[in-house]
């Protein structure tokens, strides 16, 4: 279930003196069980960018498809919403049913016999977005559209989200496409990363090819991963890692095995 993305621009408030142009000129593909994080500063264009994917946001100027459905061709936004499941960012806020159903609540980890007959509300912040994210899962979509899910978490929140998402990519849905500012999170979770610069995509590809381009991602006011700035940290006092650090995982492994060398 692929996604073609045929040079998609769009224009907030087209011939006004309010005209902004959003996105510009975007191609890319993510392939049937791909992870695409995106990553951007504020204003890059990622949320306008994700919205088109469902159909929220109509398509005036590219094309794209969606497993045969094509965007720009009238599409069944029904059949379309249902194979693409969007997750805003604070989906707690737009909870109304009165209480949770079963199978989706514990598709994401909540115990059904212990909150059936509560009302979303009294949930705490974490719990909320569970049962969210539960009721985007409900619907079954066989991609996953998530809008910064670990916002506004604490550190134990966030860590809970991760494992919540890598377990929904394992057992539930294919295909994940998730807006991240945070490189750290990105580059544990993710086999291929798009960066939006004012409306442009100017990366796409897998973390150890986008890290290649550390300074020119500084550049544009993007942070690097941890595990990349202390190899860098290293190699300034003559420690030499691998090149193809990404993740925390694979800092220690390279440490591991620069110590068994000496």
């Amino acid at each position: 279930m692929s996604i073609v993305i045929e040079n998609l621009s769009y224009v907030y408030s087209p011939k006004t003196p309010f005209e902004h142009k959003a996105l510009d000129n975007i191609s890319l593909t993510v392939e049937d069980g791909d992870f695409l994080g995106i990553i951007g500063a504020t204003g890059s264009g990622k949320s306008t960018f994700i919205q088109h994917l469902n159909g929220l946001i109509k398509l005036t100027s590219g094309k794209i498809t969606v497993d045969g459905i094509e965007l720009h061709n009238k599409p069944d936004l029904k059949k379309l919403r249902a194979e693409v499941g969007m997750v805003f960012q604070y989906p707690e806020y737009q909870l109304f049913d009165e209480t949770v159903v079963k199978e989706a609540v514990e598709t994401v980890g909540l115990d059904y016999e212990q909150f059936k007959e509560r009302s979303p509300f009294e949930l705490s912040g974490g719990q909320k977005r569970r049962v969210a994210i539960a009721g985007v899962i409900a619907m079954r979509p066989q991609i996953l559209v998530l809008d910064e899910p670990t916002a506004g978490l604490d550190p134990v929140g966030r860590i809970e989200m991760f494992d919540l998402i890598a377990k929904l990519k394992e057992t539930t849905v294919k295909t994940i496409i998730m807006v991240s500012h945070n490189m750290d999170e990105i580059s544990e979770v993710a086999n291929k990363i798009a960066v939006l610069e004012h409306g442009k995509l100017r990366f796409h590809g897998t973390p150890k090819e986008l890290f290649k381009h550390a300074e020119e991602l500084e550049e544009i006011g993007l942070d690097i991963p941890t595990a990349i700035k202390l190899k860098n940290e290293l190699k300034a006092r003559g420690v030499e890692l691998s090149d193809d650090i990404v993740t925390a995982n694979d800092f220690v492994e390279a440490v591991v095995k620069w110590r068994e060398k000496r």
